[in-house]
Formats: structure tokens, sequence, C-alpha cells
């Protein structure tokens, strides 16, 4: 096999280089397959197309999973086929089953360099030296040649978003594929450009907790004290505002609480800390 060759079958004894050492160059795309499985025999041909149409972009390597049944049990395939893709040495994403060939070359696209790659390097480079604007513009300018890529359009709302402009921000969320709005990074921006949009430009945490104090059951106040609080930071303080509507309010206000504090879990993620121990606050509040 020569180095341009964008297929090779790898083993035990190869792995290491063919895959892993060359992951740190390019990405590696594995997969896992077997001569007894028809699904594989579907796939195959479509992914050795795309290593052709792609070559010089990921390479492709095959493992026959009856022959190299460690390899497979090391990256814990059960089911086939199994396709992971490797980068810099791991494993960065995966998919299993004989996908459609659009769908797997959007499962590429996701992880493969593109021109507009270094764009968001000079734009993060403009944002640590505070020219966010002229990120934006960039970022713009960028998406007019290559108007679906996913990581411009995610990262042009982000720093909208943090410009102050959360109606620019859902604009340009709204032009990304469907394919991508079940993804918890988008979820968790969607949210937090929500936030913004509820939080308006007229309110201030004193003047709502002036308010909740001399009416503490004003609780639309109290949610909009706990939409400022975190985007303030004080993510405890915005929960535990939210969490007090569910406590003390009435059925439809609870209700408010609830959702409000649901939206924080999906900006935040299942894995923060905070959000572990306020699903189980919210549990014993709702029982």
């Amino acid at each position: 096999m020569t180095d341009d060759s964008p297929s090779i079958d790898v083993t035990q004894d190869t792995f290491a280089v063919e895959v892993i050492d060359r992951s740190r160059d390019l990405p590696v795309l594995v997969d896992f397959w077997a001569e007894w499985c028809n699904p594989c025999k579907m796939l195959a041909p479509i992914l050795a197309k795309l290593a052709d149409e792609l070559a010089g972009k990921f390479h492709l390597a095959k493992v026959d999973t009856d022959r190299e049944q460690q390899i497979a049990a090391q990256y814990g395939v059960r089911s086939l086929p199994t396709v992971k893709l490797f980068k810099d040495g791991e494993v960065s994403d995966e998919f299993i089953g004989a996908l459609p060939e659009k769908a797997i070359r959007e499962f590429l696209e996701r992880h493969l360099d593109r021109p507009a790659d270094e764009t968001l390097k000079q734009a993060a480079e403009l944002v640590d030296q505070d020219n966010r604007s002229e990120a934006i513009t960039l970022l713009q300018q960028a998406l007019i040649d290559d108007p679906n890529y996913d990581k411009l359009q995610f990262k042009l709302a982000s720093y909208q978003l943090d410009d102050g402009d959360p109606a620019g921000a859902r604009t340009t969320l709204k032009t990304m594929a469907q394919s991508r709005r079940q993804d918890a990074d988008y979820k968790a921006l969607l949210a937090t450009i929500e936030m913004n949009e509820l939080a308006g430009s007229e309110l201030d945490v004193e003047s709502l907790r002036i308010q909740i104090a001399s009416a503490p059951e004003n609780y639309e106040a109290r949610r909009q004290l706990s939409t400022l609080l975190f985007l303030e930071a004080d993510i405890d303080g915005a929960m535990s505002e939210a969490l007090e509507i569910v406590k003390i309010g009435r059925e439809k206000d609870r209700d408010s609480g609830r959702e409000a504090l649901l939206k924080i879990f999906e900006a935040l993620g299942n894995s923060n800390e905070h959000v572990v121990r306020y699903r189980r606050l919210l549990a014993q509040a709702l029982n």
C-alpha cells in the first residue's frame, strides 16, 4: 500500500501505526465489518467512494472483526457495521449501521478540515483581542463561501449572542441543519438565547429583588430574576429563584418555575453539578 491509498486492511499488529499514529496527521475512519454481515457489504462501497472522493482529507481503515476480535473487543464493538472516527490518537465519533451516503457525508463533514477552519481560528484570535464585531463580520463573510458549515454557523451565533444580539444569534442558529438541532451544544445555545430574549433590556436585579420583597408571590418577577441571575453567571441563585416558584406557586405558576429550571438545565447540560443537584430538589418539590 502507498501513503496516498484511501483504504487499508488493518490487524492487531498494524493498528497502532495505521490508525492511532496516522490519526495524528489526518482523521482515520475505521470500518469494523465481517464477511457474513450483509449491511457491511452495503456500506463498504459507500465508504470506498467517499474515501476516493475525499482522498487526502481522511484515511479509511478496515477491521475484519472475525479475524481481529481483540481490536473489536478493545473498542467495544457489539454490532456490525460499526464505524469509528479516530483523531489525534483517540475515537472522536462513531456511527452504527449502514447509513445512506448523505448521512455519512454529513458525519464526515463535521470532522474533516475545511478552508473555513482557518477563518474560525482567526475569528477566535479577534475575540481574544476584544474585536468581536470584526470576528462576526469575518464569519459572516466565510458563510457566503461555505453556507452550510455548522461550525461557522454555531460560532457566529455564539459571538452574536455575546455581542448583545440574541435576535441575530437566533436567526443564525435557524440556518443550521435539522440533524444538528438535537445536539446538546445546539440546545444549550438556543436555551441561552431564549433566556437573553426573556430578560429584555429594561430589567435589573435590584429592582426585581425589591418587587419580590414587597410581593413574594410576584412569580413573574421571580422568573425574570432567575433569568437575569443566570445571565450574570449566578447559577445557584438563578435555580433557587426558579425552584422557589415551584415550591410556593399555584399550579400554573409552578409550571412556569419548572419550565424556567428545565431551560437552565438545558443550557448547562445534564452533567453540570448544579443541574444534578437541582433535578433532585425539583423532584422533591413536585412530590
